[in-house]
């Protein structure tokens, strides 16, 4: 059954089948909170507010556009009030490595064809570059997040984010010039290239 009819049977009253709509974007509603909060828990309960949001304002959205798109839209906007509340707090290269909270960054899938120095280095190079990432201002880190981990079109972006898609693309050129300059100043040289 197509998102367009899960829809129109929820307006109409039959609730459970938001359940499908859940199913099918829970995944990429969770990875885009956890890496925009870079926080288990708080990713979590940006997910559910999300489909909570959703399914309340259900008879808003506009068929012509993506549900996707729509569910990114609700997300995003929920995170921007949690960062201007300060409800999350974006992580700071400038905190000590020790103090660095490395269980929630997500785990690294083993790789037995390379040697255990290559797993130590990949590893730790995924950590400074998420680092980075949250170190970024609030513009910046979406861009990035869903162009390159989210893995979305300009075009998707500049839908989502309600911009011309000149502006996400200078957004996202701005974005990689700061991810370049923290990571060459933690003296690592530069991933991006």
């Amino acid at each position: 059954m197509d998102e367009l009819k899960i829809i129109e049977l929820c307006l109409l009253g039959k609730t459970q089948y938001f359940s499908r709509l859940i199913d099918n974007y829970q995944h990429m509603i969770f990875n885009l909170a956890y890496r925009m909060s870079n926080n288990l828990q708080e990713a979590e309960d940006i997910a559910q507010e999300t489909f909570i949001k959703a399914f309340q304002h259900l008879n808003h959205f506009n068929p012509n556009y993506k549900f996707s798109t729509w569910l990114y839209q609700i997300a995003l906007n929920i995170m921007r009030d949690k960062f201007k509340k300060k409800e999350i707090h974006p992580y700071s290269l400038d905190t000590p490595k020790e103090g660095a909270d490395t269980e929630s960054l997500p785990p690294e899938p083993a790789d037995h064809t390379h040697n255990p120095e290559c797993i130590l280095t990949q590893k730790e190079e995924t950590e400074l570059i998420q680092r980075a990432i949250n170190a970024l201002p609030l513009k910046y880190k979406e861009v990035i997040i869903l162009r390159h981990i989210q893995d979305l079109s300009y075009l998707e972006i500049a839908r989502i984010l309600k911009l011309p898609e000149s502006t996400v693309k200078i957004r996202l050129f701005r974005a990689r010039e700061q991810l370049k300059q923290e990571i060459e100043k933690e003296g690592r040289g530069c991933f991006f290239d």
